[in-house]
């Protein structure tokens, strides 16, 4: 069960870190940036889901409550990580059409 959490939390982490990379990436001026960004987003996001997925469904059936509450502890702690983590990087890295706000 650690090795899944420790797992889940590096996936989760990396989905938010994308998530926050193509939520700027769309204030952007570069909609060619944008479609890179989305494909890596969205395809991190299929892979963490189905990984929660897996993680969860057996607890959910066989009503293991406390489990659940440790992948939800896990999830929420890792991708409010990497979403601060992402904004950070990317405010020292963002330069002309891909800065926030360009056109």
């Amino acid at each position: 069960m650690i090795r899944d959490l420790c797992i889940l939390a590096v996936a989760s982490f990396i989905q938010n870190m994308s998530f926050t990379w193509v939520s700027r990436s769309r204030n952007s001026g570069d909609v060619f940036y944008h479609y890179f960004v989305a494909i890596a987003s969205n395809g991190i996001w299929f892979i963490c889901n189905m990984f929660i997925l897996k993680t969860v469904w057996k607890p959910l059936t066989e009503g293991s409550l406390g489990i659940i509450f440790w992948v939800g502890i896990v999830y929420v702690i890792a991708t409010s990580l990497g979403s601060a983590v992402m904004m950070a990087i990317l405010l020292k890295t963002e330069k002309g059409k891909k800065r926030v706000g360009a056109v």
